[in-house]
């Protein structure tokens, strides 16, 4: 994957949240949005 630099569209991805539901990036296209990836320490 190529590396992402200021300005750049994010590419689409699909995460699971911490209720076990997907979200895609897609959904939220146009609007600001903040992802926190936390390490699973177990």
């Amino acid at each position: 994957m190529p590396k992402i630099k200021p300005g750049d569209l994010a590419p689409d991805l699909t995460l699971t949240t911490l209720e076990g539901q997907s979200v895609a990036l897609r959904d939220y296209r146009g609007r600001p949005v903040l992802l926190v990836f936390l390490r699973h320490l177990g």
